[in-house]
């Protein structure tokens, strides 16, 4: 027998026992505990996570409130054109919005009041989808859940309409309900399965805060491969 016969049978016996023998699977080690931290935790949690990169945080006492604030910012910001992702809560939110704006075009009589528009998934792009949702201002998107420990949004995704309206304009506006928070990611896993089970295209986007890009030189800059304003509105 060759040394190279000698060692083959060798392998060949060990593997042989270890398939008689197999050792017992190790624990799964707990990398994200989960706490079970009360919503107003995840709150605090959230916010403080999400300011720490560059992302904003409005606490909004109802739905009113929550509209009020978000017509201010789009005021504020000469926000016209808007992508609304296709979920119950940001097309409620840009229904009342439009509401708002029939309402105080004749008071206001501004620019921005008379030509806000809004874009739903309905519209039809087709090719150039990503260069037309480009040219708008803002994307107002809801999101499936909010990750308390790194102030995260988690967007479902299926369609190319849904995953660029989350990062592509300059400024996305979330608006969510504390019933979306989550203490981390595993979390959420065991409500995320059934969905990955079902889904036939798409992915997942997870959205932390405004785009961030450093030069060599190490220094910081927002906007450059995403929104450079990332603002969350919080509903109870």
């Amino acid at each position: 027998m060759t040394t190279q016969q000698a060692i083959l049978n060798k392998i060949r016996t060990a593997i042989e026992d270890r398939k008689q023998n197999p050792l017992p699977i190790p624990p799964i080690p707990k990398v994200w505990e989960i706490r079970g931290n009360s919503p107003a935790e995840m709150t605090e949690h959230f916010q403080k996570n999400l300011e720490t990169v560059k992302g904003e945080f409005v606490l909004c006492n109802d739905f009113s409130h929550a509209v009020r604030q978000i017509d201010e910012l789009l005021n504020t910001i000469n926000a016209t054109q808007l992508a609304v992702l296709d979920r119950p809560l940001s097309r409620k939110i840009a229904e009342q919005l439009l509401d708002v704006q029939k309402l105080d075009a004749p008071q206001k009589n501004t620019p921005q009041n008379q030509n806000r528009n809004f874009v739903f998934a309905t519209t039809d792009f087709g090719d150039n989808i990503q260069k037309e949702l480009a040219k708008l201002d803002a994307g107002l998107v809801s999101p499936e859940y909010l990750l308390a420990d790194t102030g995260s949004c988690l967007f479902v995704a299926p369609t190319a309409f849904d995953r660029l309206t989350t990062y592509l304009m300059p400024i996305s506006i979330v608006v969510a309900e504390t019933s979306m928070l989550r203490e981390n990611l595993p979390a959420v896993w065991a409500e995320m399965k059934p969905k990955l089970e079902t889904a036939t295209n798409g992915e997942f986007v997870i959205v932390t805060g405004p785009s961030r890009t450093a030069d060599i030189e190490k220094i910081l800059i927002l906007g450059v491969h995403g929104p450079k304003r990332l603002i969350v509105f919080l509903l109870p």
